[in-house]
């Protein structure tokens, strides 16, 4: 058994190797024009080893989006707030999930069917899980003033976590704050995101607050 922990230590981080280099190149390129043999070669391995570790192109697609969409969950994991959540998870979008969320950008804006991916993602699903439970504790009041689906309110968020990472180095100058620090502009997006939240979402004055 110990003799068996070098080879699978050595495919663990070769399977690491080629699932980062498709990353790259699908967040720069886009899924068509990405090959595995561009793959192979960006991960230091051959055609072959890509094909037999992780399966097709497709195969190495759906895994990197399994993989990069976990680790955004992971930033909130076992947080039961939707405010404290979405901020965590935005944190890691534009941090150190930003190739990722380039990644999904990249592909919508290039319409490549949704059908062509992981076909869910976790992170969303969770924020839209603490969405609903929060507006399922509101009061009837609350529901009136507060009518929007938590679906939708979920997925404007998300949009402009999308929006935000594809377009960033045209939106800062445009709107007059390329010099502004990185940590000021995300800390302020951040409180975009939360309010969003906050402002459509039946139920979030229950004690949920970002992080501070």
């Amino acid at each position: 058994m110990t003799g068996d922990l070098p080879g699978r230590r050595g495919r663990e981080a070769t399977v690491a190797a080629i699932m980062d280099a498709a990353e790259r190149l699908f967040s720069t390129q886009g899924f068509t024009a990405v090959t595995v043999r561009a793959i192979a070669e960006r991960a230091g391995v051959s055609h072959a080893l890509v094909h037999r570790y992780l399966g097709s192109k497709a195969d190495i697609y759906r895994a990197v989006l399994i993989r990069d969409e976990e680790a955004i969950l992971q930033a909130a994991a076992g947080d039961p707030g939707l405010l404290s959540s979405a901020s965590l998870m935005f944190r890691a979008g534009v941090g150190v999930q930003r190739q990722y969320v380039r990644l999904i950008a990249h592909s919508a804006l290039h319409d490549l069917p949704y059908d062509r991916t992981s076909g869910r993602f976790a992170a969303t699903e969770r924020l839209i899980e603490l969405a609903e439970r929060a507006a399922a504790s509101a009061t009837a009041a609350e529901r009136a003033e507060k009518d929007l689906d938590p679906h939708l309110v979920v997925a404007a968020v998300v949009a402009l976590l999308l929006g935000w990472v594809a377009t960033e180095s045209w939106v800062r100058p445009a709107a007059g704050i390329a010099d502004m620090d990185d940590d000021e502009v995300y800390a302020g997006l951040e409180r975009v995101v939360t309010g969003i939240l906050s402002g459509n979402v039946a139920g979030l004055s229950r004690g949920d607050s970002p992080p501070g």
